[in-house]
């Protein structure tokens, strides 16, 4: 008894009657399970497929661009193509055996991570070129970038970053090259205080790795544009005389350059004019020395300038042959 008898005879046993009727049913049912199962290969390309290197020794680097992703024609039913994705198509190239020099590496079909009912067509490229060198790591200075001007009337003063300098790594012949990472611009525009802010580094070239993180703190000093002022009759005191001493002219007209806010804050009464005669021994002729500032306000000092005094910038300085009592 035939095969096909037999399925009729499952279906009926009495295959004979309706015969016609029955062969189409069977027919149709075939048809609809092949076209369940059997699904038509259809082609499907993918579109950057990134190169993943491995095994990179330690003492080399990159010397050059290279081609990162492939572009892979692939046909099989739409099940199995809908599973591809670029990151299990990528292919996986060793570098444990790399040198320096320039290398090329084949990508082949077995190189894919694809089901068994995928067909690969085409890789293009079907080659990588790559050149190594050495690698060199050293730190360099790290460089603020800024724009824009501070409000009317203020001034930048400052510009520091924590760290100061940058851990760069990368084929030698860049490293050699570099003298400096900038940092991204920070606009300053209108503003009237210091302030910090979290700036990133910029290496230049993807080939230079920075070691220890993209990431520094960008310090701005912005203080008012200073003036310059003048005091007058300010005393010149002596301090630390082992001698008598004299000076003249005792008081003088002092000029001091700074930000207006601190030079408004000045105390009058206690600013002095200073001659530190601690080294200065008994002579006939007169020393001439200018005369120091003392504000008697300490954060005063690194911000104020003392421009000049007037009628003269030196004055002079007589020791006597006397013991200072």
């Amino acid at each position: 008894m035939s095969v096909f008898r037999r399925i009729l005879k499952a279906i009926d046993p009495r295959p004979d009657k309706h015969l016609k009727d029955k062969t189409i049913a069977v027919g149709l049912a075939l048809l609809v399970w092949v076209a369940v199962n059997v699904e038509e290969a259809v082609p499907a390309i993918f579109d950057p497929v990134p190169v993943v290197l491995e095994n990179m020794p330690p003492d080399l680097a990159i010397a050059g661009d290279y081609t990162q992703t492939i572009s892979v024609r692939a046909r099989g039913s739409q099940r199995d193509l809908s599973n591809l994705t670029q990151g299990r198509l990528s292919p996986r190239i060793d570098l444990t055996a790399a040198t320096g020099g320039q290398h090329v590496f084949q990508i082949i079909p077995e190189d894919l991570n694809v089901p068994s009912g995928v067909q690969i067509e085409r890789i293009d490229p079907s080659e990588i070129t790559i050149v190594f060198e050495d690698s060199l790591e050293k730190y360099v200075e790290i460089s603020p970038a800024i724009s824009g001007e501070p409000a009317v009337g203020y001034e930048i003063v400052g510009r520091s970053t924590e760290p100061e300098m940058a851990r760069v790594s990368g084929p030698r012949s860049l490293v050699e090259a570099i003298e400096r990472i900038e940092t991204s611009t920070v606009d300053v525009g209108g503003r009237d205080e210091s302030f910090t802010q979290v700036v990133t580094l910029l290496s230049g070239n993807t080939l230079l790795e920075l070691r220890d993180g993209r990431e520094v703190n960008l310090q701005v000093d912005i203080l008012e544009q200073p003036v310059t002022i003048e005091f007058e009759e300010v005393p010149v005191e002596v301090i630390n005389a082992q001698y008598q001493v004299a000076v003249n002219p005792d008081h003088l007209t002092v000029f001091l350059r700074g930000p207006p806010s601190l030079l408004e804050q000045i105390d009058l009464e206690i600013l002095r004019l200073v001659i530190d005669a601690a080294e200065l021994a008994p002579q006939a002729e007169d020393y001439l020395i200018a005369p120091s500032i003392d504000f008697a306000q300490e954060e005063f000092g690194e911000l104020i300038e003392l421009v000049t005094t007037y009628p003269q910038r030196q004055i002079n300085v007589h020791v006597f042959d006397q013991r200072s009592r």
